[in-house]
C-alpha cells in the first residue's frame, strides 16, 4: 500500500489541478481572517471537490484502477492508499486557508481560547474535514463518469455547508450573549461612575453589561450539530459563545470509519471494467 501512495503523490505533484487548489488555499490565508469569515470552510471541500474528482476520479476512464488489480494490488489497499492521500490533501488545504484555526494563540475580538480549548478546535476542525475527505473518497472509488462525479462532489459540498450555515443560525437562538441592564443610581457628589452613564424614564441610571447564559438546544438541534461535519466547524471557530465539546471530534472520527467501511465493502463488489 504504501507504493500506491507514492504514487499517488507522484501524480498530484504533477497535476495542474492541485497546484491551483493550492494557490487558491494559500491566497485565502493570506488575504483572509477565517475566524471572521466562516463561509471559508467551504473552501477547502470546494478545493478538494475539484481535485478529488479530475485526479482519483479519473482511474476509472483511464484503465489505471484495472492496471492496479492485474499488478496483484488488493482492493483493500487500493481504497485504503486513495483515502490516505485524500486525507492529507484535505488537511494540507485547511491548514493553507485557514491559519487562524490552527494558530489559535493569537487574540480574538472577545478574548483568547485557552490551550484546551485551543486544543479541541484544532481537533474539531481537523476531523470534520477529514470527515468530509472520507466521503468523497467513496463516491470516487464507486462512480465510473468523471463529470457526474464531478457535479455530485460540488453539490454535496455546497448542499452540506448551507444545511450546516441552517443549523448554525438556529442554534445561535440559544446561544449566550451580553444586554445592557439599567439599574436607578445616583453618583456621590463629584464622583463619577465607574460604568457608562444612562438615562431612562425613570431618570439618570448606571448601565451595566450582563451576561444570559445559554438555553439548552433541542436535542434534534444538537444531533444535526454533531452529524454534519461544516455546523462543527462553525461551532468550533465562534470563540465568544465557546460550546465545542470533545463529543463532536468523536462523532466525526465514527463517520470516517462508517464510511471507510461501507465505501470499502461497495468497492469490493464493484465490476471494475
Amino acid at each position: 500500500m504504501t507504493n500506491l501512495i507514492r504514487a499517488h503523490f507522484a501524480r498530484l505533484w504533477r497535476s495542474p489541478v492541485f497546484w491551483l487548489g493550492t494557490a487558491a488555499s494559500a491566497a485565502a490565508g493570506v488575504l483572509l481572517w477565517f475566524p471572521n469569515a466562516a463561509g471559508l470552510a467551504v473552501l477547502p471541500p470546494l478545493c478538494c471537490a475539484a481535485v478529488f474528482s479530475l485526479f482519483f476520479g479519473t482511474e476509472h476512464a483511464d484503465g489505471t484502477m484495472r492496471n492496479k488489480l492485474a499488478a496483484g494490488h488488493s482492493r483493500e489497499a487500493i481504497y485504503l492508499s486513495t483515502l490516505a492521500a485524500a486525507l492529507v490533501v484535505m488537511l494540507f488545504f485547511l491548514a493553507l486557508s485557514s491559519p487562524g484555526i490552527l494558530v489559535t494563540a493569537r487574540l480574538y475580538p472577545f478574548g483568547r481560547y485557552t490551550p484546551g480549548q485551543a486544543a479541541l478546535v484544532i481537533v474539531t476542525v481537523a476531523l470534520a474535514s477529514a470527515a468530509v475527505a472520507a466521503v468523497m473518497v467513496c463516491l470516487c472509488m464507486l462512480a465510473h463518469k468523471r463529470a457526474v462525479l464531478a457535479l455530485a462532489l460540488v453539490f454535496l459540498t455546497l448542499g452540506g455547508v448551507m444545511a450546516a450555515s441552517a443549523v448554525y443560525d438556529e442554534l445561535q437562538a440559544y446561544a449566550g450573549y451580553w444586554t445592557v441592564e439599567y439599574a436607578p443610581a445616583e453618583p456621590a457628589e463629584g464622583e463619577l461612575p465607574i460604568e457608562s452613564y444612562g438615562v431612562t424614564d425613570e431618570g439618570p441610571a448606571l448601565a451595566r453589561n450582563v451576561y444570559v447564559p445559554p438555553e439548552k438546544p433541542p436535542a434534534a438541534l444538537s444531533f444535526f450539530v454533531h452529524v454534519l461535519p461544516a455546523a462543527q466547524i462553525f461551532q468550533a471557530i465562534t470563540p465568544e459563545d465557546f460550546s465545542v465539546t470533545w463529543t463532536m471530534p468523536l462523532c466525526s472520527f465514527s463517520e470516517i470509519v462508517l464510511v471507510t467501511a461501507l465505501g470499502l465493502a461497495l468497492f469490493k463488489r464493484k465490476d471494475i471494467k
